[in-house]
Parts: C-alpha cells; sequence; structure tokens
C-alpha cells in the first residue's frame, strides 16, 4: 500500500466496514480492528480462518494468538506500518483455535474508528504456498545435489550429439568447464577412431529405444591426454514420450587401472585378505598350472598348499570337464570378458567329485598383457539337490540386484501379482495384504490396463524384454505419475515361459524438475531484459542478432526493427574506422575489448555516449562465429567532463578563452608558424579609465559592458583567430599565420572602430576606448614570455601617450612609425 502525503491525513482512510468486508473477503483477507492492542472488530472471514468467535477475541491481547517466537517481529512490523516508516507486508504464524499452525501475510494501517486512534489489520492465509515453497526448494535442492555430488560422469546430448547438459564430474575428467562444454559435439572430445563405432551406439539406442550398457570409449581431454571411460547410454525422451536425445553414465576407469596395478604390488595385503575369504581363491598361469590357492580352496579340495602348486587344473577334472574348462579359458583369454558364476566340477584328493561355483578372471600385468587366470569357486554341492529351484530364485534376485532402479514384481501369465517389493506397495498406495496375488487390472483404469497388457502380450510373444517404457499412471485418487518401466519373460529350464517380471522407477519428480529448470532458463532471460545495462549479439558481419530491452531503450528502435541491422548504422563516420579495428581486435586475439569509448547516433541524430565490452562468441569448436558485448551509458559523466574542460579552459565571464587556453594555442601557433616561416601578432588590449565605470555605475554594469565587449570583438575577427580575457579589463588577441605587421594593425585599426559606437548595458548608454600593444613573431620575440612581455610594453606605450590608440613593439630597429594617435 503506498503511504500517505502526509499523517494528518489518515483520518481520511475511515470507510465502511461492511464494504471492506464483501470486497476483502472475496479475495481471500480477512480484516480486523485494533484500539489499544486489543480487538474491537474482526470480520467473518477473520473468524472462519481461525476458528475463534468474536468472544474468543474481541477485547482480547491481539498478540496473543501470534506464535511465541514470532510475537516481537510482528509488534516491530506493526509499529512501523502504523507509523508510517514502512507500508510492507510481512508474514508470521498464527496459532488457530484448534491448536494448528497457520502462516499468516499481513499488513497494518492507521485509521480513527468511533473517534479514536486505530489500527485496520488485513491479512491472507498463505499456509498452503508456505508448504508449496518449502516443498519445491527441497526438491530441487536433492535432485541438484544428487546430479553434482556422484563420481560418475552424467551428461545429455541432444540428437545431432550436442551437449545440452553434463555435471561436476564430467567437467573434472575432462578439464573442460560447463560453458565450454554446452553445445560442443561428442565427435570433438571422442578419439577419431572410435566415432563410427559411437555413431552404431547412438543409433541403436535411438532405433531400439533401449540402454546400452558397459560400452568403453576413450575420450580426449583438454590437455591432449586420452583416458579410457566407460558408457552407459539411455534415450532421453520429452513429455510426449518422444526421443529427443540422450542420457548417459561415465566412468572414467583410468583411476581404476591405476588401482588394479597397485593391488598387484600390493601383495601381502591382497593375500591376507583371499586367506580370510570363505570362498574358495585360485590363480593359475596361462598354460592352467596353479600358482597360488588360499587355505578355503585347500581345506575344501583335501590338498595342502605344497601339494596344489605343483597340479594342473586337469588333474582335478576329468576330461569331459577339463576340455569345457580350456574352452573357458580360451574364450576369456581372447574376450577379456569376465567369466561369472560358471557350473563346474572337480575331484577331491581322495576322489569325491564336488560341485563349484566360480567366476574367472584375467590376471594382467602392469602393462595390460595377460599373464595368467584367477577365480572365486564356491562349494554347491547341496545345492545340486534344488537345482531348478534355487536357479529361478537365484535368477529373480540377480535381476533385481542388476536390473532393478527402483520398484520390482512378478506377475504370473494372468496378470497376478507373485512379489512385490516395498517400492511398488508405496507406489501403488495399497498393503501388501491388498496387492498380494490380486490381477494388475485392479489397480488401474481400463485405458491404462490396456496398454499394459499390450507390452505383456508383446513379451510373452517374442519372449524380448521391453526396457525403459515411458508410462502415465492415473491412480484412484486422481493423481498422476510418471514412470519408466521395464518388463522381461520368466523361463523355465526349456525356456518355456511362466510369468512376468517388471521394473521400474517414478520420474514424476524429474519432470517436475525439468519444468523448474525451464522456467529458472525463462528468470534469467527476463533478467537479462530487465537490467539497465546493454547487451547484445552480432555476426562476423556485424549484423545484430540479439539485444535486450536496454538496447531497445536507448536506441528508440524496436526491437523487430534493430534485428538484423549492422552496427555502423548506429555510429557517426568518423568513429567507424576505431569500431572496425575494436572488433577486428576481438576476432585476431579471441580476447575481450573492454569499456570501449562507443558514440550511439540515435534516429533523432542526437548522439550518446557509451563504454561497451566486446568478447568472442565461439561455436562449440572453438571457432569465433560472431561477438557478444555489454555496456553502459556515460553521457552525463561525458557531458560533465566537457563541462569541466569548459570552465577550466573559458572565462566564466565573458565565455571567452582564458589565460591557460590561450597560452595552449600561443604555442601551438609559435610552433606552427617556425615550421611554415610565417609571422603571428599578439595584441594586448586593455580598457581605457574601467575603473570609472565600475565606481560610478556598479561591478554589474561593468561585468555586463565586459560582455558586450567580447561579443562585440568576436564578431570581429578571422575564425581561426583567438580573443582571450586575462582578467580585470585586459584581453589578448592572436593572429596566426600573417604575411605582415600591417595585417596586425589592420586589426587593430578595426577594433578600435568597433569602440567608437557606444555599449548599452543595463539601460546604460556607455562609451569608452581601449589601448592595444602590438608584438609580432619572429620579429620582436623567439618565445612566449618575450612576445607578451612585449605587447604589453606596447600598450603602455599607448597608455602613457593618451591612450585610445595602438602601438607596434618594432624592437628589430626601434622604428615606431605604426604607432597609433592617442585618442581622447
Amino acid at each position: 500500500m503506498p503511504a500517505p502525503k502526509a499523517k494528518k491525513k489518515s483520518s481520511q482512510q475511515i470507510c465502511s466496514f461492511e464494504l471492506a468486508e464483501n470486497i476483502t473477503s472475496n479475495i481471500g483477507v480477512g480484516i480486523y480492528i485494533i484500539q489499544d492492542s486489543k480487538f474491537v472488530y474482526i470480520s467473518p472471514l477473520y473468524k472462519k480462518l481461525t476458528g475463534y468467535s468474536e468472544r474468543d477475541l474481541i477485547g482480547k491481547d491481539s498478540l496473543e494468538r501470534v506464535h511465541p517466537d514470532d510475537r516481537a517481529m510482528v509488534r516491530e512490523k506493526a509499529i512501523k506500518n502504523l507509523k508510517w516508516e514502512s507500508q510492507e507486508s510481512y508474514e508470521y504464524r498464527y496459532i488457530r483455535s484448534n491448536g494448528s499452525l497457520m502462516w499468516i501475510l499481513e499488513t497494518i494501517t492507521p485509521i480513527t474508528h468511533n473517534k479514536k486512534s486505530a489500527a485496520l489489520g488485513s491479512f491472507m492465509d498463505i499456509t498452503e504456498h508456505k508448504k508449496t515453497e518449502a516443498e519445491l526448494s527441497i526438491s530441487e535442492k536433492r535432485y541438484r545435489t544428487v546430479l553434482e555430488e556422484i563420481q560418475e560422469g552424467y551428461y545429455e546430448l541432444d540428437l545431432k550429439g550436442n551437449y545440452t547438459f553434463v555435471n561436476d564430474a564430467i567437467c573434472k575428467v575432462l578439464g573442460y568447464s560447463p560453458d565450454e562444454i554446452i553445445g560442443m559435439n561428442f565427435k570433438a572430445i571422442l578419439a577419431e577412431e572410435q566415432i563410427e563405432d559411437a555413431y552404431k551406439i547412438w543409433g541403436a539406442v535411438y532405433q531400439k529405444g533401449q540402454i546400452v550398457k558397459y560400452h568403453l570409449l576413450t575420450n580426449i581431454c583438454k590437455d591432449g591426454t586420452r583416458i579410457d571411460v566407460i558408457n552407459s547410454i539411455a534415450p532421453l525422451y520429452d513429455k510426449a514420450g518422444k526421443i529427443i536425445g540422450f542420457k548417459g553414465i561415465a566412468r572414467d576407469i583410468t583411476e581404476r587401472k591405476q588401482i588394479e596395478e597397485r593391488l598387484t604390488h600390493s601383495e601381502e595385503k591382497y593375500r591376507n585378505i583371499l586367506e580370510e575369504i570363505k570362498d574358495g581363491y585360485f590363480e593359475t598361469d596361462l598354460d592352467g598350472n596353479f600358482t597360488f590357492v588360499n587355505s578355503a580352496e585347500c581345506e575344501k579340495t583335501g590338498y595342502s598348499k605344497e601339494e596344489f602348486l605343483k597340479l594342473n587344473y586337469r588333474q582335478i577334472q576329468d576330461e569331459k570337464t577339463a576340455n569345457k574348462m580350456r574352452e573357458t579359458f580360451v574364450k576369456l583369454y581372447k574376450t577379456g570378458i569376465s567369466v561369472q558364476l560358471l557350473n563346474t566340477e572337480i575331484l577331491s584328493k581322495d576322489g569325491v567329485k564336488l560341485f563349484s561355483e566360480i567366476s574367472v578372471s584375467l590376471i594382467r600385468d602392469s602393462a595390460g598383457k595377460p599373464v595368467g587366470f584367477r577365480g572365486i569357486s564356491r562349494d554347491v554341492t547341496k545345492r545340486r539337490q534344488m537345482e531348478e529351484t534355487i536357479r529361478q530364485s537365484e535368477e529373480r534376485y540377480r535381476t533385481i540386484i542388476e536390473e532393478m532402479d527402483e520398484w520390482y514384481l512378478e506377475t504370473d501369465l494372468a496378470g497376478n501379482l507373485l512379489f512385490f517389493n516395498d517400492s511398488i506397495v508405496r507406489a501403488m498406495r495399497y498393503s501388501e495384504t491388498i496387492l498380494e496375488g490380486t490381477n494388475y487390472k485392479n489397480f488401474m483404469r481400463k485405458e491404462q490396463a490396456d496398454d499394459i497388457f499390450k507390452l505383456f502380450h508383446h513379451v510373452y510373444q517374442t519372449l524380448t524384454p521391453i526396457k525403459n517404457y515411458p508410462f502415465k499412471f492415473v491412480w484412484p485418487d486422481g493423481e498422476i505419475a510418471y514412470t519408466e518401466i521395464s518388463i522381461f519373460p520368466k523361463l523355465d529350464s526349456e525356456h518355456n515361459i511362466f510369468g512376468f517380471r517388471a521394473v521400474g522407477h517414478e520420474i514424476t519428480e524429474r519432470r517436475k524438475m525439468d519444468e523448474a529448470i525451464r522456467q529458472s532458463e525463462e528468470k534469467y532471460r527476463s533478467i537479462i531484459n530487465e537490467v539497465d545495462e546493454w547487451y547484445f549479439e552480432i555476426d562476423l558481419d556485424g549484423n545484430v542478432v540479439f539485444i535486450n530491452d536496454a538496447v531497445v531503450r536507448s536506441v528508440g528502435y524496436t526491437k523487430e526493427r534493430i534485428i538484423g541491422l549492422n552496427y555502423k548504422s548506429f555510429i557517426s563516420k568518423d568513429r567507424s574506422s576505431d569500431i572496425i579495428k575494436a572488433f577486428r581486435n576481438v576476432y585476431d586475439t579471441a580476447e575481450s575489448v573492454n569499456n570501449f569509448p562507443y558514440e550511439l547516433v540515435l534516429p533523432s541524430g542526437a548522439v550518446s555516449f557509451f563504454e561497451i565490452s566486446i568478447f568472442p562468441k565461439k561455436d562449440h569448436d572453438g571457432r569465433i562465429i560472431g561477438f557478444r558485448g555489454v555496456g553502459h551509458d556515460i553521457t552525463e559523466r561525458k557531458r560533465s567532463e566537457e563541462k569541466l574542460n569548459y570552465i577550466a579552459t573559458h572565462d566564466l565571464l565573458t565565455g571567452l578563452p582564458n589565460r591557460m587556453l590561450m597560452m595552449d594555442r600561443l604555442k601551438m601557433a609559435m610552433a606552427q608558424a617556425k615550421r611554415t616561416e610565417q609571422k603571428l601578432a599578439l595584441l594586448m588590449l586593455d580598457l581605457d579609465n574601467f575603473k570609472a565605470v565600475n565606481d560610478s555605475m556598479g561591478h554589474m554594469v561593468g561585468d555586463e559592458l565586459l560582455k558586450e565587449i567580447a561579443l562585440r570583438l568576436s564578431g570581429r575577427l578571422r575564425q581561426n583567430d583567438t580573443i582571450s580575457r586575462l582578467g580585470g579589463d585586459e584581453f589578448i588577441i592572436l593572429l596566426p599565420a600573417i604575411d605582415q605587421a600591417e595585417d596586425a594593425v589592420e586589426v587593430a585599426k578595426i577594433v578600435l572602430e568597433s569602440f567608437e559606437q557606444p555599449f548599452f548595458c543595463n539601460e546604460h548608454l556607455i562609451s569608452c576606448t581601449i589601448s592595444i600593444g602590438i608584438a609580432i613573431y619572429p620579429d620582436d620575440a623567439k618565445d612566449t614570455e618575450a612576445l607578451l612581455k612585449n605587447a604589453d610594453a606596447a600598450m603602455y606605450y599607448v597608455k602613457a601617450h593618451g591612450r585610445n590608440g595602438y602601438h607596434l613593439f618594432a624592437l628589430a630597429n626601434g622604428n615606431n612609425d605604426h604607432a597609433g594617435q592617442s585618442v581622447q
């Protein structure tokens, strides 16, 4: 509410409370009146919002229901409102009649009620608004914190392969800043020999909508070093489910390789760990000879370590199993891909057949060359009795570990829920008792159930999974949830389908975050348009491609009219070369030019002065494709500098150049005359009997006379001549580039002639005369001081010989033929 012009008018704010109630209640605002810190009136909406009756509040302290922690603040804000020191609204917590807290937005205004001073308060319930604010803040903070704090790099590309988002981990690994990477094409940081392979990967992700996991690519860092990075790549969808790009998780395995190397050299620690594990561990050379076994492996087979290290794997397996193991070792050696959970058989020292489950990987030396094999073995003899049951259970839990993002469920072929985790219970908002054994169709609308059925049917027909399918759920309470689901077939030992598995995760918050990011970008675009500083972008030809509103306000054209115009349209021709040099310097050096003075020629022809800074605008390959700049108006500062310069060089009374400016021009004129072998003349002028004018008519008339004399003499001289006031009633005339002394004499005569007519000053008609001394360079003097001294001497000669005339110094031969006659 704007403050009134004067406090005494506060009585004019008395209004009809009935009318106020009708108006404010329609917009959710409750009103009340307080006198002597007690309620004397509360509106119906106030009672409705707080739950209190008039009996509860009338006559009670107005701060009694304010949260104790907020009372001091509310009292302070209210007092400032009532004293007209502030009219800002303020927020605080209020205790409702049921004990719950509500957030209030309140304003207090002084009024007169029943002929006594009172306070009119208006408040609005903003509780839901505060809750929403808090939830959005927490959600945004959580999302950004996760992305920025994860060790893995996260990035997003558009369909052309240009980076649209990267987290700090990506920047740290590659050595680029976010601004350098955003807009860059992935080819710029990918090893050339892998570009074709990368296109195939992204093409497969786009065409099939599937995730590609653990693909090894070689990236080129900013400093030129090459690093190996494991990538998992997935499609990026818009709200309509259309693929608009790719998202990926990247992990730098350079450090992992270094760790592996350190572990290889840390043999003692490595061996101690292996000795403590319960599973068997073994190592062999490339021929299959055991080079190390742990105690668990010895205990399982009955061999001592010394006996084991003399054996080849073929000696503890029958021929068929040994041949199968050899095939495994050969494949592992060729591909380098670890073998996980391979079922095999071994013979103990006493000849008993043992069933083992082993995982085998390559042993490499520090150069990465394979030098043997290592494996973990686990005795699974007892499990073989329940092999089929355990295989299905193992398949189920392994899928959860390897493929689950958030929630997981299993159904039979009819769609009845057989198994689900806690995440699905929370997602579907039903208890475990209700969900178990119930068909999925009972928990969703018909159109959604039909879509899910089509997915299940596709998996049933093709026995191929569907991964990361975007799906919109509408829960029974009407709330919408966005998810990504993956569906897999459940197969028995004979590869027959007997049900389905599904994993998925909700992306509703991510979609909200995307919208929040969009609004954030819109906010920053608005900031650019609202600041007073210029912001502009132009192409290499100098044509404007973007401007903010500050430029529009300065130029006076619409944004549409300015876009496409060349920057030369707004500069004077005599400054165009300087501007071109500035842009050229930025282009050649790729470095900015800061605070460059710029004269803006407005459509009206007026000129404004700006300081601009110009920066190179680069594409993703680092090539300069244009320029961007910022600037601010310095017109007022420029005008002030010019005014100060004028004051420093001109006589404030007459507006004529002062002694400093005259001496500067005299030095320049003498240097020019010396170079061109010409003459110049200096005329020293002094008014005759000027003191009598001041004494008889006053200094104001005397000042006016000096101004009239300056105006009349200025009109009698050439354009390149200079007339200066030294002070008091003394003037100097500089005549540069004259051919002979007679030229100066002619000017002296013109001056004397101009004094023949009286001057009209403040209704006074004043007649006066002037005495003139003339000195010629280089005839009478070779330097400025001597020239001034000689002109002054010539002037005093006239003063001494009757005034109202001129005298030529004529230093060379003492010839005074040109001396004027004194006329009074």
